[in-house]
């Protein structure tokens, strides 16, 4: 009984787990900040601050809810990249939605390992496979269809 509901709690973790945005887990940039929470500047980038990869610790974590994902900069010097890059970081309004706690976050970071991530198709299904260290195992998450577009939802059915 005991080893049941320690599966159902795991696996609860886990759905709650897909909601989070494993798009930009290794694939995208953040800020660094120092110990103020301040940018930590730095002359050759383009952004003129410190950039990290996303990582799965800022993914599910609450300490990074909200902080901005960075898009990836054109890196040439033309007026027109500079426009793009300019327009495109205006209109960037990608953030972190992890909600895990202190303490969760570091168990499920040293639990799981994210082996591959769906994003979000037209209709809103995402996917999340999970790797559990503990014990061994595959096991996949799924974060609910979102209903914005109805027909999109039903051709994913059909």
């Amino acid at each position: 009984m005991k080893t049941q509901i320690n599966n159902l709690k795991d696996y609860a973790e886990l759905a709650w787990a897909s909601y989070f945005y494993f798009d930009f887990l290794n694939t995208r940039n953040i800020f660094e900040l120092d110990f103020n929470q301040e940018k930590i500047q730095e002359e050759n980038s383009l952004r003129g601050y410190r950039e990290i990869k996303v990582n799965l610790e800022h993914v599910v974590s609450q300490k990074h809810k909200d902080k901005e994902v960075l898009i990836d900069l054109r890196q040439d010097d033309a007026w027109q990249s500079k426009m793009l890059n300019f327009f495109d970081e205006k209109t960037n309004f990608d953030k972190l939605n992890g909600e895990f706690g202190e303490l969760q976050t570091k168990n499920f970071i040293q639990r799981y390992e994210v082996q591959f991530h769906q994003p979000n198709t037209t209709s809103g299904f995402s996917a999340t496979l999970f790797y559990d260290k503990e014990k061994d195992e595959f096991i996949v998450g799924f974060r609910g269809t979102e209903t914005d577009n109805f027909i999109s939802s039903i051709q994913d059915i059909v």
